[in-house]
């Protein structure tokens, strides 16, 4: 878990048509109280536009991740050790008196600061995490109390009027992920976040790694036509990103017909096409990357 006042990690949000609206609508949401749950695939940028859309709340932004050993016990705290006092008393020669205490040390979790104090919790990959896990969610999300067990005093926690929650996730069909209980899910505002469009993806590249249009417009054909052999959203956003900066740091020239970018782009894209083409042999998933990467060329 990490807390922090400006958020985390991703770098700067380029903020787009595409994503000005999802964030308006958000925004709108948790204002509102209500928790927001962005759901997509790998790469989409829903962490990135969690941490944009916290920031704007200006309050200390509280991120968990969710991993499947994650449980209550990290969320909510936990005894740690002991602590041990010890007085020896020997004042008079003749008499010797001991006396030691040993006390169970109380760690506290981040989630019972972040819901007293009223931050903004990321709750990133949340499906990740077992379900009974994310039981403590739902008295949070409807009562608007945090329950608390095992610390021997707080029973409930009143949560802070000005807690807020965004939720992200992959959807369920993903290897690591629990199936989210249908009363959790109904707690939630869920925004799907499919593959973002070639003008929000052109411009991306552009603002994170410096790329001219034509370059930018190059690499997002490239695959996009790619992602119409799969469910349109692999390869990702991440893979396009890693051309593109590769391509701009050792000046390899985007041009279909250079071997260097054509030996670049295989080398990124063979794993997540043979992810989603997985009857073909690699040798048949290179052959097809390089037949797209020439598709320009040949028209």
């Amino acid at each position: 878990m990490n807390t922090s006042d400006k958020g985390s990690g991703t770098g700067e949000f380029v903020k787009t048509p595409f994503f000005e609206d999802i964030i308006s609508r958000s925004h709108q949401y948790l204002q509102a109280g209500f928790p927001v749950h962005f759901v997509g695939p790998t790469g989409v940028g829903k962490t990135s536009l969690a941490i944009f859309l916290a920031k704007q709340l200006k309050r200390k932004v509280t991120i968990i991740r969710g991993h499947h050993e994650l449980s209550n016990k990290d969320l909510l705290g936990q005894y740690f050790g002991v602590r041990k006092k010890e007085i020896i008393d020997n004042y008079i020669h003749s008499v010797f008196k001991k006396e030691q205490e040993v006390k169970p040390i109380w760690v506290q979790g981040q989630l019972i600061e972040a819901v007293k104090n009223g931050h903004v919790v990321i709750y990133d990959e949340f499906s990740r995490s077992r379900p009974e896990t994310n039981n403590i969610f739902l008295s949070l999300l409807e009562e608007k109390v945090l329950p608390v067990y095992g610390n021997g005093k707080e029973t409930n926690i009143k949560c802070h009027p000005d807690f807020s929650i965004i939720f992200t996730s992959n959807p369920d069909e993903y290897v690591g992920t629990f199936n989210t209980q249908d009363a959790l899910l109904d707690r939630l505002i869920t925004i799907h976040l499919d593959s973002c469009d070639k003008e929000t993806e052109i411009e991306i590249l552009k603002q994170k790694t410096g790329l001219n249009d034509r370059e930018a417009q190059e690499v997002t054909r490239l695959v996009s036509n790619l992602r119409s052999y799969g469910k349109g959203f692999c390869p990702s956003l991440r893979a396009t990103l890693m051309i593109a900066a590769i391509s701009k740091k050792t000046n390899i020239p985007i041009i279909p017909g250079n071997i260097n970018y054509q030996a670049l782009c295989i080398d990124v894209l063979s794993r997540p096409m043979k992810q989603i083409l997985p009857d073909l042999s690699f040798l048949e998933v290179r052959e097809l990357i390089q037949k797209e990467i020439l598709r320009k060329d040949e028209k």
